[in-house]
C-alpha cells in the first residue's frame, strides 16, 4: 500500500469488522478502479451512506469513508464516477438495487463494449425472467387449486392463456370473502414474481440467477482445487481456506434459498401474506441475495485471469471473501458467522506470507476489472 495512501486511511480505520446485519456489512459495488475493488456501500448515520473498504495491506479490519468522499480519496474511473452519482439516487440499498444500477451505468458503455453488451443482455434476461416465474406461479395455482377430476389437461400442456383464465378461476373459487379479488390476487402474483426473481422455484425450472450463481462457485472452486492440487504447499493452504469459505457460504445460500421457495408451497397462502405483510416475504427472499453478494465477483477474477496470474487472482479472492454478518447465526443451524472469521483469518495470513507479482498487479488491472464487470454482469 502506498504510504501516502496508507497515511490518509489510517483516519478512517474500523478496528475488528464484526456486523451483526447484512445492511451493516453493505452491498458489494463492482468499481473498476484498483483501489476500489470490493468495496461496499452501506447506510450510514443521518441517512447519509458510507463506503466500506477491505485493508489494502491485508491486515484485519476495514476502512468507512463517508460516500461523497469517494472522489476525493482516488482518482474514479469514468464508469466508478457514473455508478458513485447513480447510487446517491438509491432510497434503498440490496444487491438487487446496487446491480439495476450497475447494469444501467455498464450497458451506456462506461465498461467498455463488451460490458455494455453483456448488461444489457443480462437485464433483458432478468425482464424474461419475471415473466417466466409469473407464468410457472399460474401453473403452480392451477395445480395446487383445480380439482383433480377436473377433466382438463395438465397446465403446462395448455395454452398460456387458457392457464391463466384458470388460475383466476380457482382464484376466485378459493375466495371466501370480498377481500381479495381474483384481479388483485394476480397483480400481487406479478409483484411475487418480481421479488423470485433471483430465488426461483424449487429445481430451477426457470433458470433463477441464484441457484445458479450457486453452481458457478461450487464449479469455480473445483478449478481452485486442482490448481491448489498442482501448486505448493502454500498454495493448497489457499486453495482449501478459498474452497471452505465457499462451502460455507453456500450452505447458507441454499438452505436461505430452500426457505425461501418453500414459500410457494401454497401460492394461495402466500398472495395473503403478501398482501399484509409484504416485507416478512421478502426478509426471507432477499437472505439468498445477501449471502451470494460479492462472489459474483470473485469467480469473475478466476475466470478472467490467465493459468500464469492465478496465484494472483487468488490473492484478490481471498481479500474478497465477505464477512458473515452475526444474523445468519440466528437461522442457519450452525455457527456461520464464527466459522467465516476463522476462514477470513487463515486467508489474511496466507496474503501476508505470499508476495504478488507486482509487473502484473500494476500493469493492466483497469482492463482486467472490466472484463470482470463482462464476465459479472
Amino acid at each position: 500500500m502506498q504510504p501516502d495512501l496508507s497515511a490518509m486511511l489510517s483516519r478512517f480505520a474500523a478496528g475488528r469488522y464484526k456486523p451483526t446485519t447484512f445492511l451493516e456489512r453493505g452491498v458489494t459495488v463492482p468499481f473498476t478502479t484498483p483501489h476500489l475493488l470490493g468495496g461496499r456501500i452501506r447506510p450510514g448515520e443521518r441517512r447519509m451512506p458510507e463506503l466500506v473498504l477491505a485493508n489494502p495491506a491485508g491486515a484485519e479490519g476495514v476502512y468507512i469513508l463517508p460516500w461523497s468522499a469517494l472522489p476525493d480519496f482516488c482518482p474514479p474511473s469514468m464508469h466508478d464516477r457514473a455508478i458513485w452519482s447513480q447510487i446517491n439516487t438509491l432510497n434503498l440499498l440490496t444487491p438487487r438495487s446496487v446491480q439495476a444500477v450497475a447494469r444501467r451505468v455498464a450497458a451506456e458503455g462506461y465498461a467498455g463494449r463488451d460490458a455494455a453488451a453483456a448488461a444489457s443482455a443480462a437485464g433483458g434476461a432478468a425482464e424474461q425472467q419475471r415473466v417466466l416465474l409469473h407464468y410457472h406461479l399460474l401453473l403452480e395455482l392451477v395445480r395446487q387449486g383445480e380439482p383433480a377430476n377436473s377433466g382438463l389437461p395438465p397446465p403446462e400442456r395448455d395454452a398460456p392463456a387458457n392457464v391463466e383464465k384458470r388460475a383466476r378461476r380457482v382464484l376466485e373459487n378459493l375466495r371466501h370473502d370480498n377481500s381479495l379479488p381474483p384481479s388483485a390476487a394476480v397483480e400481487a402474483l406479478e409483484e411475487i414474481a418480481s421479488a423470485f426473481e433471483g430465488t426461483g422455484l424449487r429445481g430451477n425450472p426457470t433458470g433463477a440467477p441464484l441457484p445458479l450463481l450457486c453452481l458457478e462457485v461450487a464449479s469455480v472452486m473445483q478449478q481452485v482445487v486442482r490448481w491448489g492440487d498442482s501448486s505448493l504447499a502454500e498454495q493448497r493452504h489457499c486453495a482449501r481456506l478459498l474452497v471452505h469459505a465457499a462451502e460455507v457460504t453456500l450452505r447458507c445460500a441454499r438452505l436461505a434459498l430452500a426457505n425461501a421457495q418453500a414459500q410457494l408451497e401454497d401460492i394461495w397462502a402466500l398472495v395473503h401474506r403478501w398482501r399484509m405483510a409484504p416485507d416478512g416475504v421478502l426478509a426471507l427472499v432477499e437472505r439468498g441475495e445477501w449471502l451470494l453478494d460479492g462472489w459474483r465477483n470473485i469467480c469473475a477474477l478466476w475466470r478472467s485471469s490467465q493459468p500464469e496470474n492465478r496465484l494472483n487472482a487468488a490473492l484478490e479472492m481471498a481479500a474478497l471473501v465477505p464477512v458473515m454478518p452475526a444474523e445468519v447465526g440466528d437461522w442457519c443451524g450452525f455457527d456461520a458467522p464464527g466459522d467465516m472469521d476463522a476462514t477470513r483469518g487463515g486467508l489474511r495470513t496466507w496474503r501476508r506470507t505470499v508476495q504478488a507479482n507486482q509487473d502484473w498487479a500494476t500493469g493492466r488491472l483497469m482492463e482486467r476489472n472490466e472484463a470482470i464487470r463482462t464476465i459479472a454482469a
